[in-house]
């Protein structure tokens, strides 16, 4: 599987017009795009946040505003975990000792490894059906290569697109372009579901069927209110699409180089 990154997510609240991007009518979609935290997986809890601000040093109240201010960088693949770690630590004016660092870059992977199961059990449905799977999201290289080891459904997804990968982040238009380019398919006949709004609305601009991502419930009723693609608990929205199948999804796309 073709290592890349992506980034799907769902804003919480009700839906509103500006939550949903070119979901203007029943349509069929060719393939669906997936942004991994906070969609597939579960947000990072207190403790693991605590855990590392532990391990780093730095206040608890100080850590979080730390661990994503300089977070882009190393989710473009511009520096590496080691280098990330030592750039937020010494922030607060401290060092780190290389076993330190270690543990860092094991906690951050393992905080993000916890499944959104409501989620996981669409990406089956909607392989089972046939449908290309793509995975969209900001992430840098030892997160994502322990998430691709240790994550069970991303087996089921064609396209890893991560950030580090292709030195473009979300809502960046460049990474969308790079995940149409590998799908080879038309933005109108993709479903990107991502938990951010500003994810979302870049996604919309290039006309990519993109919506918010809060709860799975929520998110699948408006999904099948506006496509004809399965969702869980309303199952296939409408029998035109039952010619999906592994087979016509998969036999006219090939890796690319």
């Amino acid at each position: 599987m073709r290592v890349c990154t992506r980034i799907l997510r769902f804003v919480h609240g009700t839906a509103k017009p500006s939550d949903i991007q070119g979901l203007s009518r029943k349509h069929s979609v060719q393939a669906v795009v997936f942004d991994y935290g906070n969609v597939l997986c579960l947000e990072q809890t207190l403790e693991d946040m605590k855990g590392m601000a532990l391990v780093s040093g730095i206040p608890d109240e100080r850590f979080s505003e730390l661990y994503w201010k300089l977070r882009p960088p190393y989710d473009r693949g511009e520096i590496d975990g080691p280098a990330y770690w030592t750039a937020v630590v010494r922030q607060q004016e401290l060092d780190l000792s290389r076993d330190q660092i270690a543990t860092l870059i094991k906690f951050d992977s393992e905080s993000i490894t916890r499944p959104n199961q409501g989620a996981v059990q669409w990406v089956e449905l909607l392989h089972r059906e046939g449908f290309p799977l793509a995975l969209l999201s900001n992430m840098p290289l030892e997160l994502s290569r322990h998430v691709t080891k240790y994550f069970p459904s991303l087996s089921t997804f064609e396209y890893l697109i991560y950030s580090c990968d292709y030195g473009s982040i979300k809502p960046e238009l460049a990474i969308y372009r790079n995940c149409l380019k590998l799908l080879k398919a038309a933005p109108q006949d993709i479903l990107y579901l991502d938990d951010r709004a500003e994810n979302v609305e870049a996604a919309g601009r290039l006309g990519i069927h993109a919506v918010l991502f809060d709860t799975v419930e929520k998110t699948a009723s408006r999904v099948a209110s506006r496509l004809d693609i399965p969702v869980p608990g309303y199952g296939r929205c409408s029998q035109s699409n039952l010619q999906h199948s592994s087979t016509s999804h998969r036999s006219d796309r090939t890796e690319p180089d």
